[in-house]
């Protein structure tokens, strides 16, 4: 019997996690003194990396380990986002509706760098985030609140996609 290798073998891992952080993006609708409240985002966001990142959970929902390449663009990634987040917060910060869209700007610049990890639909995913990221600082009358929703629904929009194409089953 042939074993058949998958490029990709992360998949439904990722389409959760992109699950999750869109569902994340949604309680940054949950204000404290008019602002986002970035607590409840932090906490389901870190729960969810610790979730991804566990060698259970890896074992139970990917096909195989990536291959060493994969890996270096997804630690090259992370710190990337970390660099980037790490700019905009320092240059950024007296503006959040600026600050929060260059961030969001940053996630979708980051997924890029996935494209080795999980194949070319980060290329979609990443295009869609930008685009909405831009968007939204271009148009400045329009509530914070709206860009945030459509990251998410975008997110949870390609994490079903990837499920979707996982060849494992629950």
């Amino acid at each position: 019997m042939e074993t058949q290798t998958y490029k990709y073998p992360r998949q439904k891992i990722n389409g959760i996690w992109l699950i999750i952080a869109g569902i994340a993006m949604f309680l940054l609708l949950i204000k404290y003194n008019g602002y986002p409240n970035v607590w409840p985002f932090i906490i389901v966001y870190i729960l969810g990396m610790i979730w991804q990142l566990n060698p259970k959970t890896r074992k139970k929902l990917a096909i195989s380990s990536g291959t060493p390449e994969q890996n270096k663009w997804s630690n090259f990634s992370i710190i990337l986002l970390s660099i980037l987040v790490f700019l905009v917060f320092n240059l950024f910060s007296d503006d959040y509706r600026i600050c929060w869209l260059l961030i969001l700007l940053a996630v979708g610049v980051h997924f890029l760098t996935f494209i080795p990890v999980h194949g070319k639909l980060m290329l979609f995913l990443s295009i869609s985030l930008i685009i909405n990221a831009f968007i939204g600082l271009n148009i400045t009358n329009t509530s914070l609140d709206v860009f945030f929703v459509i990251d998410g629904l975008i997110k949870i929009l390609f994490g079903c996609i990837f499920i979707k194409l996982s060849p494992i089953n629950f």
